[in-house]
Protein backbone atom coordinates (compact mmCIF):
# COMPACT_ATOMS: atom_id res chain seq x y z
CA UNK A 1 0.00 0.00 0.00
CA UNK A 2 1.47 3.35 -0.72
CA UNK A 3 2.46 5.71 1.92
CA UNK A 4 1.08 8.72 0.31
CA UNK A 5 -1.43 9.27 -2.17
CA UNK A 6 -0.70 11.14 -5.84
CA UNK A 7 -2.14 14.18 -5.05
CA UNK A 8 -0.44 14.70 -2.27
CA UNK A 9 2.80 14.51 -3.81
CA UNK A 10 3.43 10.68 -4.03
CA UNK A 11 3.95 8.28 -6.79
CA UNK A 12 0.86 7.71 -9.18
CA UNK A 13 0.19 3.90 -9.57
CA UNK A 14 -0.71 4.39 -13.01
CA UNK A 15 2.24 6.30 -15.19
CA UNK A 16 2.32 8.95 -17.43
CA UNK A 17 1.24 8.59 -20.80
CA UNK A 18 -0.23 5.15 -19.93
CA UNK A 19 -3.78 6.20 -20.57
CA UNK A 20 -4.41 7.23 -24.22
CA UNK A 21 -6.36 9.61 -25.37
CA UNK A 22 -9.58 8.57 -27.42
CA UNK A 23 -10.27 7.52 -29.95
CA UNK A 24 -7.71 5.24 -31.29
CA UNK A 25 -6.40 6.61 -34.62
CA UNK A 26 -4.91 4.52 -37.03
CA UNK A 27 -4.07 3.98 -40.82
CA UNK A 28 -8.20 3.55 -41.67
CA UNK A 29 -8.67 6.50 -40.09
CA UNK A 30 -5.69 8.69 -42.05
CA UNK A 31 -6.39 7.30 -45.41
CA UNK A 32 -10.23 8.03 -45.14
CA UNK A 33 -9.25 11.10 -43.61
CA UNK A 34 -6.96 12.77 -46.41
CA UNK A 35 -9.24 11.05 -48.98
CA UNK A 36 -12.00 13.48 -48.32
CA UNK A 37 -9.77 16.10 -47.65
CA UNK A 38 -8.28 15.57 -50.83
CA UNK A 39 -11.89 15.42 -52.81
CA UNK A 40 -13.72 18.47 -54.00
CA UNK A 41 -16.48 18.33 -51.69
CA UNK A 42 -16.26 19.54 -47.92
CA UNK A 43 -20.05 19.97 -47.13
CA UNK A 44 -22.79 17.51 -46.91
CA UNK A 45 -20.48 14.99 -49.62
CA UNK A 46 -20.44 11.70 -50.19
CA UNK A 47 -19.14 10.15 -46.87
CA UNK A 48 -21.50 12.16 -45.33
CA UNK A 49 -24.34 9.92 -47.77
CA UNK A 50 -22.47 7.11 -47.07
CA UNK A 51 -22.15 7.68 -43.28
CA UNK A 52 -25.97 7.33 -42.87
CA UNK A 53 -25.86 4.27 -44.96
CA UNK A 54 -23.98 2.47 -43.37
CA UNK A 55 -25.01 3.50 -39.63
CA UNK A 56 -28.72 2.94 -40.56
CA UNK A 57 -27.35 -0.57 -41.78
CA UNK A 58 -25.32 -1.30 -38.41
CA UNK A 59 -28.21 0.17 -35.69
CA UNK A 60 -30.93 -1.28 -37.80
CA UNK A 61 -33.19 1.80 -39.27
CA UNK A 62 -34.73 2.63 -41.98
CA UNK A 63 -33.82 6.14 -41.88
CA UNK A 64 -30.52 8.23 -41.32
CA UNK A 65 -29.70 11.85 -41.23
CA UNK A 66 -26.33 12.87 -40.16
CA UNK A 67 -25.69 16.27 -38.41
CA UNK A 68 -22.93 18.53 -36.99
CA UNK A 69 -24.06 17.01 -32.84
CA UNK A 70 -26.35 14.81 -30.94
CA UNK A 71 -28.02 18.04 -29.62
CA UNK A 72 -28.85 18.88 -33.29
CA UNK A 73 -30.60 15.47 -33.92
CA UNK A 74 -32.51 15.95 -30.41
CA UNK A 75 -34.13 19.44 -31.87
CA UNK A 76 -35.13 17.27 -35.36
CA UNK A 77 -36.69 14.93 -33.00
CA UNK A 78 -38.60 17.50 -31.62
CA UNK A 79 -40.09 18.63 -35.18
CA UNK A 80 -40.11 14.93 -36.26
CA UNK A 81 -42.56 14.68 -33.28
CA UNK A 82 -44.38 17.41 -34.44
CA UNK A 83 -43.73 19.23 -30.80
CA UNK A 84 -44.36 22.73 -30.97
CA UNK A 85 -45.56 25.87 -28.84
CA UNK A 86 -47.27 25.58 -25.71
CA UNK A 87 -46.70 21.43 -25.99
CA UNK A 88 -44.93 19.46 -23.22
CA UNK A 89 -42.24 17.27 -23.28
CA UNK A 90 -41.57 14.59 -20.56
CA UNK A 91 -38.10 14.50 -20.04
CA UNK A 92 -35.82 12.90 -17.14
CA UNK A 93 -34.89 15.35 -14.10
CA UNK A 94 -30.67 14.52 -14.19
CA UNK A 95 -29.34 14.08 -17.46
CA UNK A 96 -27.10 16.21 -20.14
CA UNK A 97 -28.72 19.88 -20.60
CA UNK A 98 -29.55 18.77 -24.41
CA UNK A 99 -32.02 16.69 -23.12
CA UNK A 100 -33.72 19.41 -21.82
CA UNK A 101 -32.68 22.30 -23.69
CA UNK A 102 -33.91 21.02 -27.56
CA UNK A 103 -37.40 20.78 -26.03
CA UNK A 104 -37.37 24.61 -25.56
CA UNK A 105 -35.24 25.50 -28.68
CA UNK A 106 -38.80 24.30 -30.33
CA UNK A 107 -41.09 26.36 -27.89
CA UNK A 108 -42.22 23.20 -25.92
CA UNK A 109 -42.04 23.19 -22.12
CA UNK A 110 -39.98 20.24 -20.32
CA UNK A 111 -41.57 18.67 -17.88
CA UNK A 112 -39.42 16.92 -15.47
CA UNK A 113 -39.34 13.88 -14.17
CA UNK A 114 -37.21 11.96 -11.32
CA UNK A 115 -35.22 9.31 -11.89
CA UNK A 116 -34.73 5.42 -10.33
CA UNK A 117 -31.49 5.65 -8.74
CA UNK A 118 -30.20 2.23 -9.53
CA UNK A 119 -30.24 2.76 -12.94
CA UNK A 120 -29.76 6.55 -13.07
CA UNK A 121 -32.33 6.39 -15.96
CA UNK A 122 -35.67 8.04 -15.82
CA UNK A 123 -38.00 6.55 -13.19
CA UNK A 124 -40.65 4.71 -15.56
CA UNK A 125 -43.37 4.31 -13.14
CA UNK A 126 -43.64 8.47 -12.76
CA UNK A 127 -43.84 9.05 -16.14
CA UNK A 128 -47.61 8.90 -16.58
CA UNK A 129 -48.66 10.82 -13.26
CA UNK A 130 -46.76 14.17 -15.30
CA UNK A 131 -49.03 13.20 -18.37
CA UNK A 132 -51.46 16.59 -18.93
CA UNK A 133 -53.53 17.42 -22.08
CA UNK A 134 -50.54 19.25 -23.18
CA UNK A 135 -47.98 16.02 -23.27
CA UNK A 136 -47.05 15.58 -26.82
CA UNK A 137 -43.97 13.37 -26.15
CA UNK A 138 -41.69 11.83 -23.87
CA UNK A 139 -37.59 11.85 -24.61
CA UNK A 140 -35.83 8.94 -22.73
CA UNK A 141 -32.08 9.25 -22.06
CA UNK A 142 -30.42 6.03 -22.13
CA UNK A 143 -27.58 7.61 -19.91
CA UNK A 144 -24.27 5.70 -19.38
CA UNK A 145 -24.98 3.89 -21.74
CA UNK A 146 -27.54 1.87 -19.72
CA UNK A 147 -30.87 1.61 -21.93
CA UNK A 148 -34.30 2.77 -20.23
CA UNK A 149 -36.99 0.02 -19.48
CA UNK A 150 -38.70 0.51 -22.75
CA UNK A 151 -41.45 -1.62 -23.01
CA UNK A 152 -43.54 0.32 -19.97
CA UNK A 153 -43.04 3.44 -21.27
CA UNK A 154 -44.27 2.32 -24.94
CA UNK A 155 -47.29 0.92 -23.01
CA UNK A 156 -47.75 4.58 -21.70
CA UNK A 157 -47.10 6.20 -25.45
CA UNK A 158 -49.47 4.20 -26.93
CA UNK A 159 -52.04 4.47 -23.97
CA UNK A 160 -51.88 8.37 -24.35
CA UNK A 161 -50.99 8.77 -28.20
CA UNK A 162 -47.46 10.08 -27.24
CA UNK A 163 -44.19 10.20 -29.61
CA UNK A 164 -41.26 8.77 -27.78
CA UNK A 165 -37.51 10.22 -28.76
CA UNK A 166 -34.61 8.15 -27.60
CA UNK A 167 -31.55 10.15 -26.31
CA UNK A 168 -29.35 8.11 -27.38
CA UNK A 169 -26.11 9.71 -27.63
CA UNK A 170 -24.17 7.98 -25.18
CA UNK A 171 -25.81 4.53 -25.95
CA UNK A 172 -24.28 3.24 -29.38
CA UNK A 173 -24.67 -0.53 -29.63
CA UNK A 174 -26.61 -0.60 -25.80
CA UNK A 175 -29.53 -3.35 -26.04
CA UNK A 176 -33.13 -3.72 -24.50
CA UNK A 177 -34.31 -7.31 -24.61
CA UNK A 178 -31.53 -8.08 -27.10
CA UNK A 179 -32.91 -4.61 -29.83
CA UNK A 180 -30.67 -2.12 -29.95
CA UNK A 181 -31.38 1.43 -28.52
CA UNK A 182 -32.21 3.70 -31.59
CA UNK A 183 -35.00 1.29 -32.62
CA UNK A 184 -37.34 1.13 -29.55
CA UNK A 185 -38.69 4.34 -29.66
CA UNK A 186 -40.87 6.68 -32.74
CA UNK A 187 -37.26 7.94 -33.32
CA UNK A 188 -33.55 8.76 -31.46
CA UNK A 189 -30.58 10.93 -31.65
CA UNK A 190 -27.01 9.73 -31.36
CA UNK A 191 -23.76 11.93 -30.78
CA UNK A 192 -20.52 11.46 -32.31
CA UNK A 193 -18.53 14.18 -30.16
CA UNK A 194 -15.23 13.41 -29.14
CA UNK A 195 -15.71 11.43 -26.14
CA UNK A 196 -18.71 9.23 -27.10
CA UNK A 197 -18.19 5.49 -28.33
CA UNK A 198 -18.70 6.60 -32.64
CA UNK A 199 -16.45 9.35 -32.44
CA UNK A 200 -15.68 11.54 -35.50
CA UNK A 201 -14.46 14.85 -33.74
CA UNK A 202 -18.03 16.60 -33.35
CA UNK A 203 -21.23 15.39 -35.36
CA UNK A 204 -24.56 12.98 -34.62
CA UNK A 205 -27.13 11.36 -36.55
CA UNK A 206 -31.16 10.65 -35.95
CA UNK A 207 -32.69 8.17 -37.45
CA UNK A 208 -36.51 6.68 -37.53
CA UNK A 209 -38.16 3.93 -39.02
CA UNK A 210 -41.42 6.58 -39.79
CA UNK A 211 -40.97 8.13 -43.36
CA UNK A 212 -43.18 11.18 -42.28
CA UNK A 213 -40.97 11.68 -39.32
CA UNK A 214 -37.85 11.51 -40.93
CA UNK A 215 -39.12 14.00 -43.85
CA UNK A 216 -40.04 16.28 -41.15
CA UNK A 217 -36.75 16.04 -39.44
CA UNK A 218 -35.06 16.85 -42.48
CA UNK A 219 -36.47 20.07 -42.77
CA UNK A 220 -35.08 21.15 -39.65
CA UNK A 221 -31.90 19.82 -40.82
CA UNK A 222 -30.87 21.68 -44.11
CA UNK A 223 -32.89 25.52 -44.22
CA UNK A 224 -36.26 23.96 -43.98
CA UNK A 225 -36.21 22.94 -47.40
CA UNK A 226 -37.62 19.91 -48.77
CA UNK A 227 -35.43 18.40 -50.84
CA UNK A 228 -31.94 16.77 -49.57
CA UNK A 229 -28.70 18.65 -50.24
CA UNK A 230 -27.51 15.83 -52.55
CA UNK A 231 -30.68 16.01 -54.88
CA UNK A 232 -32.14 19.15 -56.96
CA UNK A 233 -32.59 21.62 -54.86
CA UNK A 234 -35.39 24.63 -55.07
CA UNK A 235 -33.81 26.41 -52.69
CA UNK A 236 -37.35 27.46 -50.94
CA UNK A 237 -38.11 27.30 -47.52
CA UNK A 238 -40.58 25.39 -46.19
CA UNK A 239 -40.53 26.00 -42.56
CA UNK A 240 -38.09 27.04 -39.69
CA UNK A 241 -34.88 25.49 -40.51
CA UNK A 242 -31.34 25.66 -39.41
CA UNK A 243 -27.98 24.07 -40.67
CA UNK A 244 -27.63 20.80 -38.85
CA UNK A 245 -26.19 18.70 -41.60
CA UNK A 246 -22.64 17.05 -41.58
CA UNK A 247 -19.67 17.84 -43.43
CA UNK A 248 -17.65 15.51 -45.51
CA UNK A 249 -14.56 15.21 -43.43
CA UNK A 250 -16.22 14.75 -40.67
CA UNK A 251 -18.48 12.16 -42.05
CA UNK A 252 -15.12 10.33 -43.27
CA UNK A 253 -13.80 10.09 -39.92
CA UNK A 254 -16.85 8.93 -38.67
CA UNK A 255 -17.03 5.82 -41.37
CA UNK A 256 -13.66 4.61 -40.13
CA UNK A 257 -14.14 4.73 -36.71
CA UNK A 258 -17.59 3.01 -37.69
CA UNK A 259 -15.87 -0.08 -38.76
CA UNK A 260 -14.08 -0.50 -35.71
CA UNK A 261 -17.27 0.31 -33.56
CA UNK A 262 -18.07 -3.68 -32.58
CA UNK A 263 -14.69 -4.06 -31.36
CA UNK A 264 -14.66 -1.05 -29.01
CA UNK A 265 -17.59 -2.37 -27.57
CA UNK A 266 -16.50 -5.99 -26.79
CA UNK A 267 -13.46 -4.00 -25.21
CA UNK A 268 -15.27 -1.80 -23.06
CA UNK A 269 -17.55 -4.47 -21.76
CA UNK A 270 -14.68 -6.81 -20.76
CA UNK A 271 -12.89 -3.19 -19.15
CA UNK A 272 -15.96 -3.21 -17.14
CA UNK A 273 -15.95 -6.77 -15.90
CA UNK A 274 -12.63 -6.29 -15.05
CA UNK A 275 -13.49 -3.02 -13.06
CA UNK A 276 -16.82 -4.75 -11.42
CA UNK A 277 -14.76 -7.85 -10.45
CA UNK A 278 -11.62 -5.50 -8.78
CA UNK A 279 -14.20 -3.23 -6.71
CA UNK A 280 -16.32 -6.18 -5.46
CA UNK A 281 -17.10 -5.91 -1.96
CA UNK A 282 -15.42 -2.14 -1.19
CA UNK A 283 -17.01 -0.61 1.89
CA UNK A 284 -19.45 1.89 1.15
CA UNK A 285 -18.91 1.69 -3.05
CA UNK A 286 -22.21 1.30 -4.82
CA UNK A 287 -21.69 -0.57 -8.74
CA UNK A 288 -23.36 0.68 -11.37
CA UNK A 289 -25.80 -2.37 -12.50
CA UNK A 290 -26.94 -3.88 -15.82
CA UNK A 291 -30.36 -5.43 -14.90
CA UNK A 292 -31.11 -9.11 -16.31
CA UNK A 293 -32.28 -8.62 -20.49
CA UNK A 294 -30.67 -4.77 -20.95
CA UNK A 295 -26.47 -4.66 -22.77
CA UNK A 296 -24.78 -1.43 -21.29
CA UNK A 297 -22.31 -0.60 -23.54
CA UNK A 298 -20.09 0.81 -20.39
CA UNK A 299 -19.93 4.77 -22.13
CA UNK A 300 -19.97 5.60 -18.34
CA UNK A 301 -18.77 3.63 -15.60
Amino acid sequence: MREQLASKGGSPAIPPGTIKPWPPVDDTDRRMVLDSLESTTHTFGPNCAALQDEFAAWNGNRFALTTNSGTAALHMAMVAAECGCGDEVIVPAYSWSSSATCVMQHNANPVFVDIDFGTMNIAVDQIEEAITPKTKAIIVVHLHGLPVDMEPVMAIAEKHGLRVIEDACQAHGARYQQRKVGRLGHCAAFSLNQNKCLCSGEGGMFVTDDEAMFRRARTLWSFGEEVAPTGRRDYHVYAMGWMYRNNDLTAAWGRAQLKKLDHYLEVQKENAACLTAELAGTPALLLPMAPEGYDHNWYNY
